[in-house]
């Protein structure tokens, strides 16, 4: 599609090839009339510049776009990316749907739409790295997981640094060596 649109774009453009792998590079042969002794090949190239598009944005490093068909049989074009921006990519609400935006940056997509989104992807992503392995897990324990990872509004990781902000000695001593815990609410009297 690209090839042909250059070869069209003017009539002096014989071959065009470029590097598929990293787009680092193009080569165009052009054919010109003997009797023109002035070529102007500045003003061919500019030309062919402006209807080219270069844009990079900042915090995504590649875009893919690929074709998926949904549930209901509709083919869609979808647009894969690596890297984060979400507030770039909001900004081209006239090409993209930004309502399906989604990524597994719990703490990009908590910033941006609230953390029950959040919550949501913490589930997602659960279920579909044990999906890899064939392991069903039951909805209900990923869901309790996400909410003890979002309970207090914003999002905590589930390790024994996050669980340090529980109150409860016997939740704190599932997550570490119970003598510590224990020691630490005998001496200062908490409730179990």
């Amino acid at each position: 599609m690209r090839v042909n649109a250059v070869l069209q774009s003017n009539p002096a453009i014989q071959r065009y090839c470029f590097d598929q792998e990293q787009e680092l590079w193009c080569e165009v042969d052009l054919a010109l009339p003997f009797s023109k002794v002035h070529l102007d090949l500045t003003s061919v190239v500019t030309t062919l510049a402006q209807n080219a598009v270069v844009l990079e944005t900042k915090g995504l490093t590649r875009c893919l776009l690929s074709e998926t068909t949904t549930k209901s049989g509709q083919k869609e074009t979808v647009l894969s990316k690596e890297g984060i921006n979400m507030n770039e990519l909001i900004k081209h609400a006239d090409v993209l749907d930004v309502n399906r935006l989604y990524s597994n940056e719990v703490h990009a997509m908590a910033n941006k739409y609230g953390i029950e989104v959040a919550l949501k992807v913490i589930e997602k992503e659960i279920k579909d790295v044990f999906a890899v392995y064939g392991i069903e897990v039951d909805p209900r324990h990923l869901s309790l997981v996400a909410d003890y990872m979002c309970f207090e509004g914003v999002y905590k990781p589930l390790n024994r640094h996050a669980i340090r902000s529980n109150s409860s000695p016997l939740q704190q001593m599932t997550f570490e060596t119970s003598y510590k815990f224990i020691k630490q609410a005998t001496m200062l009297g908490k409730d179990c």
